[in-house]
């Protein structure tokens, strides 16, 4: 069964949808991933869905969506739960599964304010995507009952 993996931001406009969408292409059914946001925007921002597509990756299913959301019963639980920015893992923490593993990842230079415009949103995906990877090669996104993997930086 795949890993369960939650992206959290402010708006789900911008980054968690690209962390969304490039995990589901790039984590080979290892893992499933969605994203949510605190006060979730009507819809994706500007430029977001061409910045993925230059990147080859699809957005047809995406759609800024509330955490509240993860919090009913027929939803997925995730089995980890990463924060792309300083208040979406502080102000949701308490409703994840106590073994849900939390990542804090802070993109503070990507503030949700800051991402307007195609370069923005490149620099905003290059960033997520070395992150991502560098998640999937170490395994961050394993569920916290199993072990993370220490990979040395040449081995990378």
């Amino acid at each position: 069964m795949p890993t369960t993996v939650l992206f959290l931001c402010d708006d789900n406009a911008r980054l968690g949808p690209m962390a969304e969408a490039y995990l589901n292409r790039t984590g080979q059914g290892r893992v499933r991933a969605f994203s949510a946001g605190l006060a979730p925007a009507p819809a994706l921002a500007v430029g977001v869905s061409r910045v993925l597509g230059e990147a080859g990756v699809d957005d047809a299913a995406l759609e800024p969506k509330s955490f509240e959301l993860f919090s009913l019963p027929a939803a997925p639980v995730p089995d980890v739960v990463v924060g792309l920015t300083p208040a979406a893992l502080d102000a949701t923490r308490p409703i994840w599964p106590e073994d849900a593993r939390l990542l804090d990842w802070r993109m503070e230079k990507l503030a949700t304010g800051s991402l307007v415009g195609r370069e923005a949103l490149r620099l905003a995906f290059r960033r997520l995507s070395a992150a991502i990877d560098e998640a999937m090669a170490t395994g961050q996104f394993l569920p916290r009952a199993l072990p993370l993997l220490k990979v040395s930086p040449s081995a990378a």
